[in-house]
């Protein structure tokens, strides 16, 4: 929802700013493409090139935290 919010108010800025709604939806489109397909590619690159990613004895320390958090906010409720 508050990307969505954000959407909005980038049209919105466009068009306080005089520039043409196609032209500002077209680019909020391909950055939204652009940074979906990096993000994925990042992602596997990742799951791919390093081993025991959520281990705690990882050896860069990449552990997964958003798991641990989203699992005490999950018991919690």
């Amino acid at each position: 929802m508050q990307l969505a919010l954000a959407f909005t108010q980038d049209l919105k800025l466009g068009h306080y700013i005089k520039v043409p709604p196609r032209g500002t939806f077209m680019a909020q489109s391909i950055a939204t493409l652009v940074a979906a397909v990096v993000q994925i590619g990042m992602k596997e690159w990742i799951y791919a090139n390093v081993p025991d990613l959520c281990s705690p004895e990882q050896e860069h320390k990449l552990t997964c935290p958003v798991t641990e958090v989203f699992f005490s906010a999950s018991a919690v409720w």
